[in-house]
């Protein structure tokens, strides 16, 4: 019988289990989000080479059991057997910059996605391009967000203060459906952007072409140029979890504005 606890891995100890609580709310109230929560002292690629090092062998509960008091303490009455799913949500800005340095960063990175691919085994990791702040970063026109539509890697330090610069609900843990159902939307048309379609990718063609790793591919072309195309790992992660039907009701867009894009780029214009 599949249990109906989820084990969500997150970065921080406040913000992102706050956001998973809200987004749990309105979209898993019939299941059992059971939110753990990685030590900041441990980033995603201590964690995956702990479980490398071991050939996978190691659960990654008791991973987080023995190394989180926090997460110790939530995982009390639970065994991975408990837990029918595991997503981990990571920054890339975050975690990009602890990838050891005598190592090639994008094989590592390409590696990591592979091994944190199956939601059921190791886990599926999203990664919030350049933080989870990108969830917020959403314009009121286009389809690029308050920033645009990326990012030089020079501004990433200043991203979270700007990135609440003329928004409409700052506070993401607040959100309301009607926010949640605009980045799932804003979502659909830059995942396509970013994959160089003008049209809105359909469901049957997102769930064929697009992943978390395609999505690292499709970035890493950008970041040889220091940029970064600006995307949130977490309706990602509702349209990946939920049917055709939930995507075919929320996205109902057909266009993005990469022509336009185009258009203005002699000028600079950075909105999508």
């Amino acid at each position: 019988m599949k249990k109906a606890n989820i084990a969500v891995i997150v970065e921080g100890e406040n913000r992102e289990p706050a956001i998973v609580r809200n987004m749990q709310s309105f979209f898993f109230k019939g299941e059992q989000i059971k939110i753990i929560t990685l030590p900041a002292a441990q980033n995603i690629y201590m964690l995956w080479k702990i479980l490398k090092e071991d050939d996978f062998e190691t659960d990654i509960i008791e991973i987080l059991r023995e190394s989180s008091e926090k997460s110790a303490e939530e995982l009390r009455d639970f065994s991975r057997d408990d837990f029918s799913e595991i997503y981990l949500f990571f920054d890339y800005d975050g975690h990009q910059m602890n990838l050891p340095a005598e190592e090639n960063g994008e094989t590592v990175l390409d590696e990591m996605l592979r091994s944190f691919d199956n939601e059921t085994e190791n886990g599926k990791l999203y990664l919030s391009y350049p933080m989870v702040e990108a969830l917020r970063d959403i314009g009121e026109r286009g389809c690029a967000g308050v920033t645009g539509c990326e990012i030089s890697l020079t501004e990433c330090a200043e991203y979270k203060r700007s990135s609440a610069e003329n928004i409409r609900t700052s506070q993401i843990s607040q959100y309301q459906f009607s926010d949640w159902e605009t980045a799932l939307e804003f979502f659909a048309m830059r995942v396509s952007c970013l994959f160089e379609r003008e049209e809105v990718f359909t469901y049957q063609d997102y769930k064929r072409i697009v992943s978390p790793l395609e999505i690292y591919r499709k970035q890493r072309e950008r970041l040889r140029d220091d940029r970064i195309f600006v995307l949130s790992a977490f309706p990602e992660f509702l349209l990946d979890y939920q049917k055709g039907s939930f995507w075919r009701s929320k996205v109902k867009k057909k266009h993005n504005y990469r022509s336009f894009c185009q258009q203005r780029e002699g000028n600079k214009y950075t909105e999508g």
